[in-house]
């Protein structure tokens, strides 16, 4: 038995804490949202990865240099079984489950760093060369999106309804200056004693706790992290010490793993925009 046709082209963005993803997410949206396809209008919409965390008092601690804090930049943090059903919800139905109200958007945003002219030139160009019946797309952000190739990883029910799965790079300073200059994240407080999650019913629960990053937590926890989850991506440089020291600044990233990955090292954020339109294009006529 075949499985139904996909409602919905699901574009994954991913790289480490602070590489634009977000920016990148919005930007798309605002690109490709309400672009007339055959008479009918191009539905998009935004998945936060920052939405499927678990309860604060569910986040798993670490011990650092700087004590014993928890550690949010886990895949142990994230509710992957929540995300992949919310996943092959949005692929089957072509739209967000009612479940799924976010908080992200609550929590702070930075400034969209491309010139509105850019986003209106990128959407004549998408209206004119989309060819397919598919009426929408899901950009789906986050920090940790994608499995190891040929492992048996807990991720890979989550890649699996990934249709295209992008990666921003990002060096180690510029990860450590933009994180540190934010003021916080908005989390969604204690558990309920309830643990299913339906998908079909409104959550009505608002947001109830704000997180603020501890002294160190970038060297201790958000860098470490990022590096040794995407080991099988990122290219180590010569040199000798443990992983996180040989990969430097962490800009040299495979390109034979089955991930796009943002062109360039640190290219400004319209580079990556054209890129990104690009290969949406590709991956949504081919969908389609």
């Amino acid at each position: 038995m075949t499985d139904p046709p996909s409602k919905a082209l699901i574009v994954g963005i991913s790289g480490p804490s602070s590489s634009g993803k977000t920016t990148l997410a919005r930007l798309l949206q605002r690109v490709f949202n309400e672009v007339t396809l055959n008479a009918h209008h191009l539905t998009t919409f935004i998945i936060h990865e920052d939405d499927f965390y678990y309860p604060d008092d569910q986040i798993p601690y670490t011990t650092t240099p700087s004590g014993t804090i928890q550690d949010w930049d886990t895949v142990s943090a994230i509710d992957t079984d929540f995300l992949s059903q919310s996943l092959a919800y949005v692929r089957t139905n072509g739209h967000l489950p009612p479940r799924l109200k976010s908080k992200e958007d609550q929590s702070e945003q930075g400034r969209l760093s491309v010139p509105d002219s850019v986003v209106l030139e990128l959407r004549d160009v998408v209206a004119k060369r989309l060819a397919s019946s598919l009426k929408t797309i899901a950009f789906m952000e986050g920090f940790l999106l994608y499995a190891p190739p040929g492992k048996d990883h807990v991720l890979k029910k989550v890649q699996e309804f990934i249709d295209l799965p992008l990666f921003l790079p990002a060096s180690y300073e510029d990860v450590k200056r933009r994180r540190e200059a934010r003021s916080g994240y908005v989390t969604i407080g204690q558990a309920e004693s309830k643990k299913e999650v339906d998908l079909e019913a409104e959550d009505e629960k608002a947001p109830q706790n704000f997180w603020v990053d501890p002294p160190g937590y970038v060297d201790d926890v958000v860098w470490p992290r990022y590096v040794e989850d995407h080991a099988w991506l990122l290219i180590p440089e010569e040199g000798e010490g443990d992983l996180v020291k040989r990969v430097g600044s962490g800009l040299k990233v495979r390109r034979d793993v089955g991930v796009k990955v943002a062109p360039g090292e640190g290219v400004d954020m319209e580079t990556v925009l054209r890129w990104a339109v690009e290969e949406v294009l590709g991956a949504y006529n081919r969908l389609g």
